[in-house]
């Protein structure tokens, strides 16, 4: 009888501590969860930090968050379970009486995109792990990671119906500023463009002649199909990850001579499905606000890109005209003829492999395709 009288003693004890954990477990217990930066680039290490703060004496012998996030974040040191969009990392804490912990997850950036941690579980147990309550906190934090631009002089070959490609070591944007020449003054123009010897030995005012005007601006154009007749998710995905890094680069390298820049797509950022286009505009926060868009960007096309140019596309008139495609068609190759033929100079970039045979000699034509970052 005593025997039975100790048992039930006991249990009641258990049952009642369970019960007062959890009751008081999460009382006066506070988490934060934030990235140590609100951007990044892809490839960039940045840091996720935990806070933890139990602000009563009744300790927490186990602690669990359970965070949930995108698999293209990559965190160092954890037993992370990956499925095939998400990531699920436990961070385990142990938490005495009045104690605070501060822990910093080493996280690198694998994929440009918009990333949010709306929601941790907590869950703990009581000092006989007999009871585990949980709760859900919202730390509201967000990354952008932006598409690292490419660099421009090195990854392009230029193609060539002939010789086959060619590797280019060079800048593909031409240089605004090159001098090609002198001609006569016009009064307009900066007193500091005048070219005093050729003034001399004319007897005029006479400029520097440069090879493009100042007046020069570039529209970029993004094809977001990896394949023709593509109306679902890309079948390629990571040759359209390619043309946003091209994209990137193009646009980064007009910071170095001042040039204005617009960007287009056959995608929407816009519930109402229009593709997007912006204005043209220089500097670096242009160009930085064009690196979040293609950031947002979803893999997701709204119109054939070949109709897509010949509507959208037939309206804008810059100077220099670069597209970006996965692959290439009559229909890109009728519309990139048709725009060199009213003056505009025009440039193919192909981020994918299997060009078609007898490409126009008039135009242009680049490959960037990496055969191991489309296995």
């Amino acid at each position: 009888m005593e025997f039975v009288m100790i048992l039930l003693i006991i249990c009641a004890v258990v049952w009642a501590e369970g019960q007062f954990y959890r009751k008081n477990a999460f009382d006066k217990l506070e988490y934060r969860c934030f990235f140590s930066k609100d951007e990044a680039m892809e490839g960039d290490e940045i840091e996720l930090v935990e806070e933890v703060s139990n602000g009563k004496f009744l300790p927490l012998p186990w602690l669990k968050a359970e965070i949930s996030t995108s698999r293209w974040l990559d965190f160092a040191g954890s037993q992370s379970l990956v499925t095939e969009d998400s990531r699920f990392v436990p961070s385990f804490f142990m938490m005495k009486s009045r104690h605070r912990v501060v822990r910093r997850w080493k996280v690198k950036c694998l994929k440009r995109g918009e990333y949010h941690l709306d929601t941790v579980v907590l869950i703990a147990t009581d000092l006989l792990g007999s009871v585990a309550p949980s709760i859900s906190v919202e730390p509201h934090a967000k990354l952008t990671v932006l598409p690292r631009p490419v660099d421009m002089e090195l990854g392009f070959q230029k193609v060539r119906s002939d010789s086959g490609p060619v590797t280019v070591r060079r800048h593909l944007l031409p240089d605004p500023f090159l001098i090609a020449g002198v001609r006569e003054y016009d009064p307009r123009q900066s007193a500091n463009r005048i070219h005093w010897m050729a003034t001399a030995r004319t007897g005029k005012l006479m400029v520097h002649r440069n090879e493009y005007s100042a007046d020069q601006t570039l529209a970029v154009i993004l094809n977001v199909q990896s394949r023709e007749f593509e109306h679902t998710r890309p079948m390629h995905p990571e040759r359209i990850e390619e043309a946003i890094r091209a994209c990137a680069g193009f646009l980064d390298d007009t910071l170095g001579s001042g040039i204005p820049s617009a960007l287009m797509a056959n995608a929407s950022l816009t519930d109402g499905r229009e593709p997007l286009a912006t204005g043209f505009a220089w500097g670096r926060e242009h160009v930085w606000e064009l690196l979040h868009l293609l950031a947002r960007l979803p893999l997701e096309n709204t119109r054939e890109f070949s109709e897509y140019l010949r509507s959208d596309c037939a309206k804008i008139h810059p100077s220099d005209l670069v597209l970006v495609t996965p692959y290439l068609c009559d229909g890109i190759l009728e519309y990139a003829l048709l725009r060199q033929a009213e003056g505009i100079r025009v440039k193919l970039v192909c981020t994918g492999p299997g060009l078609p045979e007898n490409l126009p000699d008039s135009l242009e034509i680049f490959q960037f395709w990496r055969k191991e970052a489309d296995a």
